[in-house]
């Protein structure tokens, strides 16, 4: 008796094979999340400079830095980057370094200087004097500071109603937010024909919250990150109970019409790192999920029989800083996902560009070594300055004056029937 099954494999919802498929290259930086009420380079630094530790402390189960409800304050707990002492000293550092620069604060120049020379200067050293002796050198301190720095920013990296995870959202039916329909319908469309290949540089999972759209199929957007088969572990904390959570790990999988590159990190992406002898090598990132501490990843042996926690005190990983984030893009990670968008950017019969500064020397580079301009290319910003303009010529963009919440798909399908 013949008990084979034949399992058809073939694309039949999409208009397309992906095999025989054109693709589409988008980039998304800053701009295309502030329509959500996310912060934009300015607001984050009024923000930081006046970062309120009366509403902030580090979560004793997850690690990392919360908002508290009461806004009281709390007790911190005393793992290394749940340092108050730390906390405190950034906080310091921020403010000295704004009067020291005469009123001027960026952030992430701030991160940049963090990562500098100018720190080590004098009328900065003084203030770790107090934190600085035989067994906590003075770069550790600084090391601990970034790490609190990078919370901080990863704190005030909400959204209008000052969310920033959305997997508890219910789907939402045709619709998602006013803002961004008319973009999520275009990328739906797209991805009936072309493979889509959407890089962005921010941190936050706007992006990802569009699957609960049922213009979206959960299954047609890939990120690279897959958690069957994985063998790392997270510790969910809830009502004084403990579970063990698998957690997707990154295989570089991209097999859907819509696939996601995060250049530049995301809230939840950690790194996870492993003895080998008395070397510690990055091993792996991993896919957070809410709830769970940054501090409890763990990974089962080979065996099966037991499990190595990662050694290190971690927190989400993302890049920021101006000259810091360009060094970063050299690391196994960030080196692998920035080569994909530069094979990305060779093979795209169309660039957009949304939201983008062009700001980022690397970003920027990228682009105009790799994407063909005799292709058609948008950037789409309502008030473009001198920058985006130089850019644009550079590249041989068109730039389309309006925003993400106002798309004027008509000025972007007009090109899509000219090059079929």
């Amino acid at each position: 008796m013949n008990n084979k099954i034949d399992i058809d494999f073939g694309d039949n919802k999409q208009t397309v094979p992906l095999k025989d498929r054109k693709s589409i290259s988008i980039l998304l930086g800053a701009g295309f999340s502030i329509p959500m009420g996310y912060p934009s380079g300015n607001k984050m630094n009024e923000y930081l400079l006046h970062f309120d530790d009366n509403t902030h402390s580090f979560d004793a189960n997850s690690g990392k830095l919360t908002t508290t409800t009461d806004h009281s304050k709390t007790n911190f707990n005393n793992t290394r980057v749940g340092d108050r002492k730390y906390f405190d000293l950034c906080l310091r550092l921020i403010k000295k370094y704004e009067e020291t620069h005469n009123g001027n604060f960026d952030y992430e120049h701030f991160y940049d200087f963090i990562k500098g020379d100018e720190i080590k200067e004098e009328q900065y050293k003084s203030l770790f004097d107090k934190l600085v002796d035989e067994r906590n050198t003075y770069g550790d301190c600084i090391y601990h500071v970034s790490d609190i720095y990078n919370q901080m920013i990863a704190c005030l990296m909400k959204d209008k109603d000052k969310e920033s995870w959305y997997d508890n959202e219910p789907t939402r039916v045709d619709y998602y937010d006013e803002k961004y329909d008319t973009f999520i319908k275009y990328l739906s469309d797209l991805s009936k024909e072309y493979i889509v290949n959407v890089h962005t540089l921010n941190h936050d999972l706007l992006f990802e919250s569009f699957k609960i759209s049922t213009l979206i199929d959960n299954g047609d957007v890939s990120d690279g990150f897959e958690e069957l088969g994985s063998k790392y572990y997270g510790i969910l904390c809830h009502e004084n109970r403990t579970y063990h959570c698998r957690l997707e790990r990154y295989t570089g999988k991209y097999d859907t019409p819509i696939r996601l590159y995060k250049l530049h990190g995301s809230l939840d992406y950690v790194h996870f790192y492993r003895r080998n002898g008395h070397i510690m090598e990055l091993d792996n990132y991993i896919k957070i999920k809410h709830g769970i501490g940054y501090d409890k990843i763990m990974k089962e042996n080979d065996e099966g029989t037991s499990y190595e926690e990662d050694p290190f005190e971690t927190h989400a990983d993302f890049l920021t800083g101006t000259t810091a984030k360009i060094k970063r893009y050299g690391e196994p990670f960030f080196k692998n996902l920035s080569g994909k968008f530069e094979e990305n950017l060779k093979n795209a019969e169309k660039l957009i560009i949304i939201g983008y500064g062009c700001k980022d020397q690397g970003i920027n580079d990228m682009i105009k070594n790799n994407f063909n301009r005799e292709k058609p290319s948008f950037i789409i910003d309502p008030n473009p300055q001198e920058l985006v303009n130089a850019f644009s010529e550079c590249i041989g963009s068109k730039i389309l004056k309006f925003g993400i919440d106002n798309l004027d798909i008509n000025s972007l399908k007009s090109q899509d029937n000219e090059n079929k």
